[in-house]
């Protein structure tokens, strides 16, 4: 089924979606909204502050909220979308103030390795939008010339750069400099935060089906590693063949089983459990002259965790050296409950705009998922905070003592708790089909063991889940409806070792940096936090 067949096949499944009734739909949605923005207005200036969903949000904000959690319904409903571009097209810089537009090339083939092997989706050139616009172009180091060759000022001065992955649901936004999530790192940079950030113009939904958004983020990530290389070192491995098995080989792309020993040769194995891809690993990032963090917001910050799971997995390239998630969505799957039964509506539903109704996320379902079944979305590439995930990683006891926790309960005793907690393994818990998690898939099925199709995984070298992940700066609301959903990502996190620093908004919606409405003086001192942490890096 082509791709324009498959964006009218979920249009079937949505109430609003066609004409007349769309139209008439938008506008009744439209007008209705207007007429309350009125009624929000003059009720909420006449009752005192305890009435308002919170006390500290001014009448603007209120209003902000409230208003775009109406027109987020008309997504739900009608298929509508917005602030999106083809992100085939080329943009001029000529029209670009801010920025200057580039394109990547397609992720090398000896680098399509894991999730990303055997997708639907094609491996294309990749669109950046690159902040600011007239910072110097990168000389690659003389490979030629010896190291005492490289100036201690070069050696000293290393670069802070930025990979900005958008949010939007996969489905809105883009990463043009006009764009609203553009704000920040337009923010970043006006605060000369970063050297360079890169904004990364990734396939949507309506273009291409996950895991394509991971290929695209993956291909700019290897461009600046690239770029940056002291000695110009040869990254892709293409001189190494001999240390990767071949699994299964589709149109030619080699991919490797990191994930189950029992694949691979033994002199394999020995290689593997001896460090070989970490000590590959550490060369190739002592040999990187810049400093790279991933920055994502919202469905940016889902695409970010993926990302860096997946360059931790497949040990190809050096990892980032930190990552800024900014209200990520870190469990989709909550959007697909077992049975109606088993739906449990995310929290705060009076001060968010974030809409989380129970009707059919069409473009989601027929999107998102492509060829791969349901199950793909309890994936930890897709739901890595799901309680799928987290009972396959850690247990029973785990996932029930982080299940509840909200960002009141996220004090130093639980964060002991949650390091401390012997029971919890440090690979996955062996799992049977019938508990919905697929055990080992045979060989003779074709399928590789990083297919998105068997979603419970091991992760190589007996890893666990979030083990070896850089150090991550979570921000998070108190007032959003992903707050349970990223306090686990944090508490999970935490109890693997990694270093997360959480700066909680007070009464803060979702994704409160977007956000030209909200209250100027608390996003200052969001970036003020997320700036402190920049320079530990």
């Amino acid at each position: 089924m082509t791709r324009v067949a498959e964006q009218e096949n979920y249009r079937q499944y949505m109430p609003f979606a066609r004409q007349p009734l769309k139209g008439i739909y938008v506008a009744q949605r439209m007008f209705t909204t207007l007429v309350m923005v009125l009624w929000w207005a003059f009720y909420y200036t006449i009752m005192p502050r305890k009435y308002r969903p919170r006390p500290s949000w001014s009448l603007r904000q209120i209003i902000c909220v409230n208003f775009t959690r109406r027109i987020y319904k008309v997504t739900e409903l009608a298929g509508v979308t917005w602030g999106t571009r083809n992100p085939e097209e080329t943009c001029d810089s000529k029209t670009l103030k801010e920025t200057h537009f580039e394109w990547v090339g397609p992720l090398p083939e000896e680098l399509r390795a894991g999730v990303i092997a055997g997708s639907e989706a094609e491996y294309k050139r990749v669109g950046v939008f690159v902040w600011p616009r007239d910072a110097p172009e990168v000389v690659k180091h003389d490979p030629k010339s010896s190291d005492a060759a490289f100036s201690e000022a070069e050696a000293g001065d290393v670069p802070l750069v930025g990979i900005f992955m958008h949010g939007g649901g996969y489905c809105h936004m883009s990463a043009h400099e006009n764009a609203p999530t553009s704000k920040i790192p337009r923010r970043f940079i006006k605060d000369k935060a970063f050297t360079k950030i890169y904004a990364v113009e990734y396939r949507l939904l309506q273009h291409a089906p996950f895991p394509a958004q991971v290929q695209d983020a993956a291909a700019v990530y290897y461009h600046i590693v690239e770029q940056h290389q002291h000695h110009g070192g040869n990254l892709s491995g293409r001189s190494d063949d001999s240390s990767r098995t071949q699994v299964a080989k589709d149109d030619g792309v080699l991919r490797m089983d990191y994930l189950n020993a029992g694949y691979a040769p033994q002199d394999v194995q020995d290689r593997v459990a001896n460090g070989e891809a970490r000590a590959r690993v550490a060369q190739a990032a002592q040999n990187t002259r810049c400093k790279i963090v991933l920055i994502g917001d919202s469905a940016g910050g889902n695409l970010v965790l993926a990302l860096a799971r997946w360059i931790r997995d497949e040990a190809r390239l050096p990892p980032p050296d930190g990552l800024l998630l900014l209200s990520p969505s870190c469990d989709p799957s909550h959007a697909f409950p077992e049975s109606p039964s088993s739906y449990i509506p995310r929290p705060h539903a009076d001060t968010d705009y974030l809409v989380d109704t129970p009707e059919p996320r069409a473009l989601l379902q027929r999107t998102f998922l492509g060829n791969h079944p349901l199950e793909m979305m309890h994936s930890p590439y897709v739901s890595p905070a799901s309680q799928k995930v987290l009972r396959a990683f850690y247990g029973d006891a785990f996932a029930e003592s982080i299940e509840d926790l909200t960002i009141a309960r996220m004090n130093s005793m639980n964060r002991a708790h949650l390091r401390d907690m012997a029971s919890a393994p440090s690979t996955p818990v062996p799992c049977t089909p019938s508990e919905g998690l697929p055990g080992p898939v045979p060989m003779e099925l074709g399928r590789s063991p990083t297919s998105l199709d068997r979603p419970i995984i091991a992760s190589p070298r007996g890893l666990s889940l979030f083990s070896d992940f850089p150090r991550a700066c979570v921000v998070l609301g108190d007032a959003e409806r992903l707050e349970r959903e990223a306090t686990k990502l944090v508490g999970a996190m935490e109890r693997d070792g990694v270093d997360v620093k959480t700066v909680w908004v007070k009464d803060g919606a979702h994704d409160v940096l977007m956000m030209g409405w909200w209250d100027e003086n608390v996003r200052t001192l969001v970036y003020n936090d997320i700036e402190t942490w920049l320079k530990s890096i």
